[in-house]
């Protein structure tokens, strides 16, 4: 039996049950992981143990993903996304904490972190687009290219999971994930986001142009180009992504971990 089948713990929030994990020392300050589309929270199994280090994690699966359960066609939308993480965290009782989304889960956290800035320590966006949809055309091309770099230079390749994009429900995940269609571009609204920010994307992705962008109207932001890295970048360098995210963190607030 795979974790995704193990399954989790379960909480009602805005009338839907979430499944979600939530691990690591409570003492710690709590780093919230935003999936990428068609993937479910055990996907970060490649990145936890590193970031157990220093944060408390609270992963958990978008309404209609994963495990989770979901309402009407019309809560299928990055408002109620940012929305559902709000009620979470307050169930959980964590008054704030360090949000981060990677690829389309990048969207919810961007919304999150307008709609809802009181609960943010600070924020990270990776692999990250927020205008109307880019074209993806070439991700899986510049993905190989980035595999055959990594090879050349001897790094372990990622083992992927098949369960990393298991579902309950894939109609409703695939609702979840067309949200973005119906959004308006929110790039120019993040110059109104205060906190630190980190914005990183794959040298090998087409998100690239646009995750500059982004980090150019973030204040406070920080922008990291990982080499050797296509479209979802935990899987082609997780050790580096975790570097990057822990050092940012060290960086802006010091010394995390008990």
């Amino acid at each position: 039996m795979n974790n995704f089948e193990k399954g989790y713990k379960f909480t009602d929030v805005n009338n839907i049950q979430i499944h979600y994990a939530l691990e690591g020392n409570p003492k710690n300050p709590t780093l919230v992981l935003i999936n990428m589309a068609s993937h479910n929270l055990t996907s970060w199994e490649v990145v936890l143990e590193d970031f157990l280090l220093d944060f408390q994690v609270l992963r958990f699966d978008g309404r209609g993903t994963g495990l989770s359960g979901h309402g009407e066609d019309e809560t299928f939308n990055f408002s109620q996304y940012a929305d559902d993480l709000y009620e979470l965290l307050n169930e959980l009782s964590i008054t704030k904490a360090f949000v981060l989304g990677i690829a389309y889960g990048a969207r919810t956290a961007a919304k999150f972190a307008l709609k809802y800035p009181e609960k943010l320590t600070s924020l990270a966006l990776c692999d990250v687009a927020l205008s109307l949809p880019v074209d993806q055309t070439e991700q899986a091309n510049l993905g190989n290219q980035a595999r055959e770099m990594l090879k050349e230079s001897g790094e372990t390749p990622v083992v992927y999971q098949k369960y990393w994009r298991f579902y309950k429900n894939k109609e409703s995940a695939l609702k979840f994930h067309t949200a973005h269609i119906k959004q308006k571009d929110i790039t120019k609204d993040m110059i109104k986001v205060s906190v630190p920010s980190l914005v990183t994307c794959g040298r090998q992705d087409m998100n690239l142009d646009e995750a500059k962008k982004i980090s150019r109207y973030i204040p406070n932001s920080k922008f990291e180009i990982m080499e050797m890295t296509g479209h979802a970048s935990i899987f082609f360098r997780p050790k580096l992504f975790s570097q990057i995210v822990r050092n940012f963190y060290q960086l802006n607030f010091g010394e995390t971990h008990e």
